[in-house]
């Protein structure tokens, strides 16, 4: 809390610093900004980082459950899935085993579930080339942010009385959309049980919201993604195995498990999976489990 506090602080002074700058430009430059095009002020800035911040955390922590649901769920869904899981690894040089290190595969199935959550999370309501409905971008950004207010209550229950576009019509098209691209990436066709139902809702739930969040400031929080064979920066990436793999060296990215963002200057880390060097530098690997990096019990709850 602390640390929260102090960050926050930081971020306060970095707003303050920044809106005094931007004032100063606007009033010296020939191109001055239009009279319609307010600053944010520094209490709206703090008000939306930290929910912003715990946000992101709880819509990763949505996902792992969603995730370890679907690897419970693994076992009842047939080979055709399995073998459609271990297909959309092959590019990272993964084998999975339902057996065998299961929380392996439940990183896996995190990090294909947030690729595909998060995808176009930079356009509006993540469709590309969708249009505005607000020009006015602090309009926009006020609206984003009453959204937030209002669905961050929201609960299972009251989507089972009344459904998602009783409360947001944009919120429902986007659970339509991820639920849809998720069913065709693993192949599933089966009627969903409801607590998997209820794990995924609150998925999608976390990762609107950070979305809303993201575009309650102007310009928007950026994402950012690694690609595999990146070289680890532990600047901007969090080795997920590195609590096991202690004596080892992260080298290079083998899957991201969750994308990270730029916020004024600092940065919430990425979540990574990685291939380790060893004091010889070669590269590390298991003979029993090829690609699948082992994971401490300690290391799932991040």
């Amino acid at each position: 809390m602390a640390e929260l506090e102090k960050k926050l602080n930081k971020l306060e002074i970095y707003c303050h610093s920044l809106k005094s700058g931007l004032e100063e430009c606007n009033i010296n430059s020939p191109y001055k900004m239009p009279k319609t095009q307010k600053l944010h002020p520094v209490s709206h800035q703090i008000n939306v980082m930290e929910p912003f911040l715990a946000a992101v955390s709880d819509a990763r922590s949505s996902v792992r459950l969603l995730s370890r649901a679907l690897t419970l769920q693994l076992r009842h869904m047939g080979g055709k899935v399995y073998e459609r899981v271990s297909f959309l690894l092959q590019p990272y040089d993964v084998k999975i085993s339902l057996s065998k290190n299961t929380r392996g595969l439940t990183f896996y199935l995190q990090a294909l579930l947030n690729k595909a959550f998060f995808e176009d999370f930079e356009s509006v309501e993540f469709q590309k080339s969708a249009s505005n409905q607000i020009l006015n971008p602090m309009d926009r950004c006020e609206a984003n942010f009453d959204s937030f207010n209002v669905l961050h209550r929201l609960t299972w229950e009251e989507v089972l009385n009344k459904g998602t576009r009783y409360f947001s019509e944009d919120f429902s098209r986007f659970c339509d959309r991820k639920m849809s691209e998720i069913v065709a990436m693993l192949g599933w066709n089966r009627t969903w049980p409801e607590p998997l139902l209820q794990s995924f809702f609150g998925a999608s739930k976390s990762v609107w919201l950070v979305h809303l969040l993201a575009t309650s400031l102007h310009p928007s929080l950026p994402i950012f993604r690694v690609d595999k064979g990146v070289t680890f920066d532990s600047v901007y990436m969090e080795d997920m195995g590195g609590d096991k793999a202690k004596k080892l060296v992260p080298s290079v990215v083998r899957i991201m498990v969750a994308p990270g963002f730029y916020v004024h200057g600092s940065v919430v880390k990425c979540k990574v999976l990685c291939r380790y060097l060893s004091n010889n530098n070669s590269f590390h690997s298991n003979s029993e489990d090829k690609g699948l990096t082992r994971l401490s019990s300690s290391t799932v709850n991040y």
